[in-house]
């Protein structure tokens, strides 16, 4: 019996070796032309100030990562309007000092939305943690020294 498969990782967040180098370099190629240019990461006209901050913020960090492209501005603007919503939400109840119950579930559904944009963009501790260590890899893998020293083992 086959198992589901897992989905399809961008090859830059990929930390397994599962790829040989010319496999990976195809596919980081065509992922590339498929993202597209990340010149227009604005915030769409229809978020509110409090919701293009909260975008922009997300852009700026992560740009030295260079896997956003002008298609995830879609994805962008929902997890902005998400993590806006959860916040308002949150200030709502301390307010009132008082836990609304309906305010629980819309906070615990905008929460469960909220992760999965983590996941998509790469947001979480754990997602940096992968990037980090795969940009290492891979500037370990373009220094002439460290490749040197390595053939020599």
């Amino acid at each position: 019996m086959k198992s589901l498969a897992r989905p399809c990782k961008n090859v830059k967040l990929q930390h397994d070796r599962s790829l040989d180098n010319d496999e990976a370099a195809l596919r980081l190629s065509n992922e590339e032309k498929l993202k597209g240019d990340a010149a227009q990461l604005k915030p769409p006209k229809y978020l509110t100030t409090a919701q293009k901050k909260i975008f922009r913020y997300i852009v700026k960090n992560l740009e030295a990562a260079e896997i956003l492209g002008n298609l995830d501005v879609y994805v962008l603007s929902e997890c902005s309007i998400c993590i806006d919503r959860m916040q308002d939400i949150e200030a709502a109840m301390n307010r009132n000092n008082r836990i609304d119950p309906a305010l629980v579930r819309t906070k615990d559904s905008y929460t469960k939305a909220f992760f999965r944009y983590c996941n998509e963009l790469s947001l979480s501790p754990q997602s940096r943690a992968k990037l980090a260590n795969i940009n290492l890899q891979a500037s370990n893998e373009e220094n002439p020294l460290i490749k040197a020293l390595m053939d020599d083992e």
